[in-house]
């Protein structure tokens, strides 16, 4: 089932910033994640839930908490949960996100994306929503790389502010969902 129809063009500019396409991406995503957490790890699905909400918040991905404590294969990991997403036909161009970006005048701000997501399913998301022509470049958390650093370390904000060829925090917006 799809999601409901997005609101028009002309809806606040809050509208914008709800989650693509909505809570059914989020749940897909959060079921694949606890049953890697139950399988892998060899756990109740109850203390399945309960750890992956547990590393979310002490680490900011449930990813990390995996590969620091139990020394899972990030790359395996991603093809079984992100990967694994059904997301063709769940998220798809939205018209009046298109706008929004076209109508930022690129010859005084650098878009950039900036996301927790490896950079398969980052150019995925991207290519489903057609946006890639709005930015300059992607800045992720690499999962090829040990120790990981994602959000919400400050590591990750100095990596996304190196990627974009920025040098002070406060030449920096983020704008997230």
């Amino acid at each position: 089932m799809l999601p409901p129809s997005l609101p028009p063009a002309s809806c606040p500019e809050s509208e914008l910033l709800r989650p693509l396409p909505g809570a059914k991406v989020h749940d897909l995503m959060a079921d694949l994640i606890d049953k890697y957490f139950a399988t892998h790890l060899s756990l109740s699905w109850e203390d399945a839930v309960r750890l992956h909400k547990e590393y979310y918040q002490n680490y900011g991905l449930a990813i990390e908490g995996l590969v620091r404590h139990h020394q899972i294969d990030p790359l395996d990991y991603n093809a079984k949960v992100d990967d694994a997403l059904p997301l063709d036909g769940l998220i798809t161009p939205r018209p009046e996100l298109k706008k929004l970006l076209a109508d930022i005048d690129r010859s005084k701000v650098k878009l950039w994306l900036f996301t927790n997501a490896y950079i398969n399913h980052a150019q995925r998301v991207i290519r489903l929503l057609d946006i890639e022509e709005f930015f300059e470049g992607v800045t992720y958390c690499d999962y090829s790389q040990v120790p990981l650093t994602c959000k919400p370390h400050a590591d990750m904000y100095q990596k996304a502010m190196q990627d974009a060829g920025v040098e002070q925090y406060e030449d920096c917006f983020f704008v997230g969902a």
